[in-house]
């Protein structure tokens, strides 16, 4: 047996809380023997080390493994992936889904891998034969004293249970990729313009390349509104984000308070989009099908406020 657990910080909870995530994880009290491992502790570093003596509740994986570095049999593709760096790219996506629900300030900065057999010897508690570390999520000053309670976390598990069926390889998984990208960026000129990238990988046509801008507001506002009033303040609000985004990419932005809002309006909007993407029934197929833009064409030339039929 095998165990990945991925204490998180700035979390508390009542003791004997469980709550079901994707991918085998439950957000549970952070098992003992890793507290008690001061050997594997020691070596992290200060900061980490101080923040998991605090912790109060982890992210735990329990599965079968032969050892380290054993490869994952449920990966799909050709070049074989470690089971344990799977797991751990589980619990960024867990991250993600928690900031999908509440933004806040839970994060994790450090997992453990331990195994309870080694050498043909069981073994109790689990050893920790691996520690893996990644940059800290960061939310935006405005949802830095948001509560996180049960209820967000139940729904923050199911949004990663459906998280981790995303197959990888196509617009959905990309921007996946690039919004993590943002969130682990403190900078405002490197984490804003991530956002965008992502969005862009959803909603921006493949072949044309005129009215770039036009296209992607007008597409991402169909996509989230349900009424004329509040497809046009999407669409308008998208617009001057993006703009604030053009500014950035092309060094015409000078740093201070005025970029707040428009990063605050372009989570927002992203955290919908994404929640619509995992929520919505045939939403998620259509994003990850080879013909998720003639989807898109289709729903922007009706300017309904559902969607055209789902290619299959």
């Amino acid at each position: 047996m095998a165990f990945t657990v991925v204490p998180l910080h700035s979390l508390s909870l009542p003791a004997g809380t469980r709550i079901p995530f994707g991918n085998g994880f439950v957000l549970q009290d952070i098992p003992a023997w890793v507290k008690n491992d001061k050997g594997t502790l020691s070596r992290i570093h200060d900061n980490d080390r101080q923040l998991v003596e605090d912790d109060k509740h982890a992210l735990v994986a329990e599965y079968e493994a032969d050892g380290i570095g054993s490869p994952d049999p449920e990966w799909p593709g050709d070049d074989p992936k470690s089971i344990q760096n799977l797991r751990f790219q589980s619990a960024m996506l867990a991250n993600l889904a928690i900031w999908l629900r509440q933004p806040c300030t839970v994060h994790f900065t450090v997992g453990f891998h331990a195994l309870t057999k080694l050498e043909g010897r069981t073994l109790d508690p689990p050893i920790i034969l691996k520690t893996e570390h990644h940059t800290r999520l960061f939310c935006h000053p405005n949802d830095a004293s948001n509560p996180i309670e049960i209820r967000h976390l139940t729904k923050a598990g199911q949004l990663h249970g459906a998280l981790s069926t995303v197959p990888r390889g196509n617009p959905v998984w990309a921007a996946l990729r690039a919004f993590w990208a943002a969130l682990t960026s403190y900078r405002a000129d490197l984490r804003y313009p991530l956002f965008w990238q992502g969005l862009e990988s959803l909603f921006t046509s493949e072949t044309k390349t005129w009215k770039v801008t036009e296209r992607l507001c007008t597409r991402l506002s169909f996509f989230l509104a349900d009424n004329a009033q509040t497809q046009q303040d999407l669409f308008d609000k998208a617009s001057a984000c993006y703009d604030a985004r053009s500014k950035i990419i092309h060094g015409r932005w000078q740093p201070g308070a005025e970029i707040n809002q428009p990063m605050a309006d372009t989570e927002g909007i992203v955290r919908t989009v994404v929640r619509h993407l995992l929520e919505k029934p045939g939403m998620m197929g259509a994003f990850v099908s080879p013909r998720r833009d003639d989807f898109l064409d289709a729903w922007e030339q009706s300017r309904a406020f559902t969607p055209p039929p789902f290619p299959r």
